[in-house]
This record gives C-alpha cells, structure tokens and sequence, in this order.
C-alpha cells in the first residue's frame, strides 16, 4: 500500500488521519506529564534528581525499542498503536496517585514504552504512504499536531499547577479518545508496515549518521524544554506560571513552524531547510540567554522561532529517512531514529540538570549553542542534496 504518486487512496488516507490523531494525544500526554512533574519535584528535589526522574520516560521509549521485535511475533503492525494507547492512559492514571521517586519513576517508564508503540509504528507508516514530493508537508502537518499536545498540555498546567491529579486523569481520558480511529486503521497500518529485527536498527548508524545526530539534537533540546524549563524560568526570576507558560510558547512555535517547514522541506530541498533551522536555533539560544535581562515578551518571541526551528531537524530528518528508505529498510531506519529519540530524552535531563546546577542558566544556554554550531560543522554536512 506504498504511495508512490501524488493520488491518496482510502485506506492511506486513514492510515494518515488516524496516525496523526494517534500522535496527537501522545504529544499531549508527555506535555503534561513533563512540566507538571518538573514543578512538583522542584520544591523537593535538586536539579539533577529532578532531571533524572524525566529521563524515566526516555528509557520506557528506549525498552519499547527492544519490545516491537518481539511483539511482531504475536501480533501485527496495526495493533501496536491501539496497544500503546492503552499502556498510556493505564500510566497516566497511575501517575495521578503515585508518590515518591520511585513510583513516578516507574509511572513514566511505562508511560515511555506505551508512547514508542504508537510513534514508531505511526512513523513507519506516515512515510510509507506518502509521496515523496509530498512527504515534507505530511511529516510537517504531523510534527505540528504532535506539538499541538505539547502546547496544550503545559498550557493548562500553567492555569492548574495544584491540581496534579486531576489533569492527569483527564489527560489519560482524553489519550483513549485517539483509540478508535486506531482501531479503524488497523488492517492498512499492518498492510504498509514490513517488521524488522532488531538487529537491523544498527545498519542506519552508519548509513544515516548525519540525519541521527540531528534528530539527536532536536530531541535533547525538546526533552530539555518541556522539563527544565520552568526550573529554568524560576532562576531567572519568572514566575512557576510563567515557566510552564514559556513551554508552551516554545511549543506554540513548533506547531505553527512545522508546516511552514515542511513546505520548505519539499520546494528548497532537505539539506538547505536543515542547516537553516540549527542556524536559527544557535541564535535563539544566545537571546534567551539573557532572558532575565530583556524580560518575559521578547524570550517568549525568541522561544517560539526556536521551537519551530528546533523541531524542524526532527521533522526534516524523519522526511530524509522516508526518502532513502523502503520496507523493512524503513521500519529499521525509523526504529534507529526512535532509538535515538529515547537515548536523547533520557541522556539530555538528568546531563543538562547537571549543567544546570553547575553553570546556571546562561552557561546552560551557551552549552546549547555550542551543540548546535557542532551539528552543522560535525554532522549536516554529510547530508546528501
């Protein structure tokens, strides 16, 4: 059921609607769980412990990594996301009466397993169906709705950050909305989807390093954002709303970008649109630097633009994976890239609450812009035109 010209079927059609539905509510789920946590431990909590309780979520991606393989075995493609949804709102609802480090910890654990179900399966899919000339605006359009949770989620922490249990159990029943379109795609997510071994997610490490160490990037810094930024926020003199808020300003950037990306994506070609986007981050992360110096609107502004670019080495990275690409081939690219995504999200907390507690916020900042001006010397330059 490949897509190979510009003509959508039916059933890639519902592949795409339901997929994108589906990520949708993961984005909104780990929206809420990170700064809404973030905010609880920092009263109880140092940095780097605070850090390292968000890095939970990571290593739940990183172990359903090492999962779908095996589930291949029993199941089909299809089932995963539906199954993945399920373990979500099961997490979510045991994170609203968790208490203590370690019952969050293992909350978010399985909160991470239940999303990589979904996302990699989701991902497979959305490239396999989709044209190639068409592939940069449908992998934009689904990295905005992806955001859109992440928008939605510390939006609503900054109006209610007291009341922990009851976002999150509103949050795992809005997650179980996304189960029916999923279920509905089912039998054509399986048809397009071709399982891989797990041995075969090594072959892109070196094939598609330069691609890897930019999702690498893309996924620290978002990671970082929407944990440690309220962290963040209160060193610089904001207040715990406005931290929470800035997130989602961040993210508000990222949903509102990705579209315009994933045009430049398809007409200006992959390696130009990605090196502007680690360009543009670098800067942002000088202004923002200063962010107790020039106040809460224009850091809000700079986090917006440095949202949408940020996340664009996601999205543009996940398009040039469905350009090189097919079958099995795909599927390992995309669990590599998922892989990578995990090993991001649970390295980047704990590590860059490190920094923080040792540099504070400006030397934090200037540890990013050196990242990125790594990225487009070390890594983007291999990418292939």
């Amino acid at each position: 059921m490949t897509a190979t010209t510009a003509h959508w079927n039916a059933p890639a059609r519902l592949v795409v609607v339901a997929m994108i539905l589906g990520v949708g509510v993961y984005g909104m789920a780990l929206g809420t769980t990170y700064p809404l946590l973030g905010i609880l431990l920092s009263g109880t909590a140092a940095d780097a412990v605070n850090g390292l309780n968000a890095a939970a979520t990571g290593l739940g991606l990183l172990t359903g990594i090492a999962l779908i393989p095996m589930l291949y075995r029993w199941m089909e493609a299809g089932v995963l996301p539906p199954l993945g949804i399920v373990v979500m709102a099961g997490s979510l609802a045991a994170l609203s009466v968790a208490e203590g480090f370690w019952s969050l910890f293992a909350a978010r654990f399985v909160l991470g397993i239940g999303a990589n179900f979904l996302f990699v399966i989701a991902e497979t899919a959305l490239t396999t169906v989709t044209p190639m000339h068409q592939r940069g605006r449908v992998m934009g359009l689904y990295s905005s709705v992806t955001a859109f949770g992440f928008v939605a989620g510390p939006a609503v922490v900054a109006g209610y950050p007291h009341q922990a249990q009851t976002l999150l159990l509103g949050c795992a029943v809005v997650v179980l909305l996304a189960l029916g379109p999923l279920l509905a795609a089912r039998r054509p997510v399986s048809a397009c989807v071709t399982p891989a071994p797990l041995r075969a997610m090594l072959a892109p490490l070196r094939g598609d390093g330069s691609v890897l160490v930019l999702v690498f990037l893309a996924s620290a810094v978002d990671a970082i954002i929407i944990a440690l930024l309220p962290v963040i926020a209160l060193r610089q003199g904001f207040s715990p709303a406005e931290g929470a808020g800035l997130v989602a300003v961040f993210h508000i950037g990222l949903v509102l970008g990705q579209p315009v990306i994933g045009i430049c994506l398809d007409r200006l070609g992959r390696r130009p649109t990605l090196m502007a986007c680690c360009l543009i981050s670098a800067l942002a992360t000088a202004v923002v630097a200063g962010a107790e110096w020039i106040g809460i609107w224009p850091v809000a502004a700079t986090l917006m633009i440095w949202g949408a670019a940020n996340y664009g080495l996601y999205t543009g990275g996940l398009t040039v994976l469905g350009d090189r690409h097919r079958g099995a081939a795909l599927a390992a690219a995309v669990g590599c890239f998922a892989a990578i995504y995990g090993i991001a999200s649970t390295l980047a907390t704990p590590l860059s609450g490190l920094l923080l507690q040792g540099l504070g916020p400006v030397g934090f900042f200037a540890a990013c812009a050196l990242a990125y001006a790594l990225a487009v010397v070390l890594g983007a330059r291999r990418l292939e035109r």
